[in-house]
């Protein structure tokens, strides 16, 4: 099923009126084209009760005080979930470092897509594709300017672009409660169905890993010899990185690597400024 969910307000207005991938620096081709605006910095996905919420964040240059953003016209942002891939959970290397095993990666597939254009003003709109139930009346979108909620010093009073999506869990899931999620950013000038690809926090943004970012979760084994950059969410247990992942997850000293642990100073254990309770979650803008 396809259909679209128009947001007419243009992203300031709705900014005004309102749980990886840790990317921020992988994206060679958009930044030699300027694109900062297609570039993800995170990825999140966690529950609230029985609804599921997807968290992208985008555009790591944005400048200190401003105060309103507008997508470009030109960027189509992707939410991919698959409901069906089976995953164990059975070796404990491949559990606390991806979440899980996924038994068959070249079959990972888009079972359920988002997709997220913007107009000439910063109005939204979503393409639902997959879905089943009630999702489209229940729905909730938001696009605009939010305080960066990674957990990470060199992050601490800044702000991005960032689409939040909530949605009834029960609409997404399988026949299992198992989840694979990712999100992708397109905009011309770049080759393939991707500009850029996020998955798991601090995977793809590390030199060893950056054709990741441009190739579908499907390929990774068997082009690149790893698992598929993806969110392994077990949606039958509680959240909590690397199964999905919450805001308040600090990655940066889940995962250890000293890559990103030696400038993380004076490390932070939670977000400069605390998240909303509520939708859409994200700490309004610095």
């Amino acid at each position: 099923m396809n259909w679209f969910l128009r947001l007419g307000v243009p992203t300031a207005i709705l900014m005004a009126s309102a749980g990886l991938a840790s990317d921020h620096d992988d994206t060679n081709a958009l930044k030699a084209l300027g694109r900062h605006d297609a570039r993800i910095t995170d990825f999140y996905a966690f529950t609230r009760g029985d609804r599921l919420i997807l968290v992208l964040c985008t555009n790591p240059t944005i400048a200190a005080g401003v105060q309103e953003y507008t997508f470009p016209a030109d960027l189509t942002l992707r939410f991919a979930i698959d409901n069906d891939s089976e995953v164990r959970f059975d070796d404990p290397v491949a559990l606390a470092t991806y979440g899980g095993t996924i038994v068959a990666p070249a079959h990972v597939k888009e079972d359920i897509v988002f997709e997220i254009t913007f107009d000439e003003s910063g109005a939204s709109r979503m393409r639902m594709d997959g879905m089943h139930g009630q999702a489209e009346k229940q729905a909730e979108l938001f696009t605009g300017l939010r305080d960066d909620p990674f957990i990470r010093a060199p992050r601490a009073g800044k702000n991005v672009a960032a689409v939040v999506l909530e949605l009834p869990l029960a609409d997404v899931l399988g026949p299992q409660p198992t989840l694979l999620l990712w999100a992708t950013s397109k905009v011309p000038g770049t080759h393939g169905s991707m500009s850029e690809l996020g998955g798991r926090a601090l995977r793809s943004q590390f030199a060893e890993n950056i054709p990741l970012n441009t190739t579908k979760p499907r390929d990774h084994t068997q082009e690149q010899g790893v698992p598929p950059d993806v969110v392994i969410f077990d949606t039958s247990r509680p959240c909590a990185f690397p199964n999905g992942r919450e805001l308040t997850d600090d990655v940066v000293d889940l995962v250890g690597d000293t890559r990103v642990l030696a400038n993380d100073a004076p490390y932070p254990t939670q977000n400069d400024v605390p998240f909303l309770t509520a939708f859409p979650y994200l700490a309004p803008p610095q």
